[in-house]
């Protein structure tokens, strides 16, 4: 645990002068929320956004030449790999606490109401669109490095593309049905499923992404 510790250290040493650009890249889904209304759909797109910052220590470290460094920590790849994990899934509760929050004060502006069960539901829709995202783009990350990797960054907005043309081609009866359906109504019971389905996604990446790493010279 000490050394997975160790590299989420090291990795927010490495993003530690991004911050700021992190903090800028959410001036576009603050922007978006003003149009949309809504503290899901803004949560949605703004996760979508945050995801793509995942590969900055990746480009970071790869531009700096750390892979020899970390090939030189007592820490074995497993770890290594472990520890960025638990980094990236950090970064994603504090990104997805501010996309909510900031979302939440734009509709005190707007003056459109909203209750805490659309908190809780903007709050699991963050943590689902997050963790989906993330976990496809990190083994490519480790295959192929942040350099060369840039390409899978786009997937979330490759994301947002297609979900809005399958919204757009949806009926107003459908969309409806899908409204109607138990647990998206259960804050509660959609906070559970977020988390089960970020803790199942990332262990099947990790294992992906463990695999990979364990096999770079």
């Amino acid at each position: 645990m000490t050394n997975i510790i160790k590299i989420v250290k090291l990795d927010f040493a490495l993003i530690k002068p991004y911050i700021k650009i992190i903090l800028i890249a959410l001036v576009s889904p603050l922007i978006i929320m003003f149009t949309m209304k809504d503290i899901i759909s803004g949560t949605l797109f703004c996760m979508c956004m945050m995801a793509m910052t995942s590969g900055y220590t990746f480009s970071v470290a790869e531009k700096n030449d750390l892979s020899r460094l970390y090939g030189l920590l007592p820490i074995s790849r497993n770890d290594i790999v472990t520890g960025k994990y638990v980094f990236i899934i950090i970064e994603g509760l504090i990104l997805n606490l501010l996309g909510v929050s900031a979302n939440a004060i734009i509709l005190n502006i707007l003056k459109v109401k909203f209750t805490s069960s659309d908190i809780l539901i903007g709050i699991s829709v963050g943590l689902i669109t997050y963790a989906f995202f993330t976990a496809i783009q990190l083994p490519f990350f480790f295959k192929f490095g942040g350099i060369k990797g840039r390409f899978f960054s786009f997937l979330p907005f490759l994301g947002i593309f297609s979900i809005s043309e399958v919204a757009k081609r949806m009926s107003p009866d459908k969309l409806a049905e899908l409204s109607s359906i138990a647990i998206i109504n259960n804050p509660y019971g959609l906070l559970i499923i977020s988390i089960l389905f970020s803790i199942i996604v990332y262990s099947i990446s990790g294992g992906i992404s463990q695999k990979i790493y364990s096999r770079l010279n």
